[in-house]
């Protein structure tokens, strides 16, 4: 998978979840409880599109841009934090 495909990915699962709720006429209530079985695979199938594509690229492009990000700023001295001069406890 490239960038692009992760995008279309993301396209197209927000279009799935978008449908049911757009379209509500193509969506009948076959179910008991009043729900659409169409609607709801729509939406979980969508869900998971779009986890994938948006997963993908957070995994291609933001983790390696943050890594170099932090990665080109300069530490202060050895690198190590700096912790205030301790003090010993005194005994009232």
């Amino acid at each position: 998978m490239n960038a692009a495909n992760a995008l279309v990915f993301a396209a197209l699962g927000s279009l799935m979840e978008i449908l049911p709720r757009a379209l509500p006429s193509w969506f009948p209530h076959s179910g008991a409880d009043q729900a659409s079985s169409r609607a709801l695979w729509l939406l979980v199938v969508g869900a998971v599109q779009i986890t994938m594509g948006v997963g993908f690229l957070v995994r291609a492009r933001l983790l390696p841009a943050t890594f170099r990000l932090f990665s080109s700023v300069p530490t202060a001295g050895t690198g190590s934090l700096a912790l205030p001069e301790a003090r010993g406890a005194s005994s009232r």
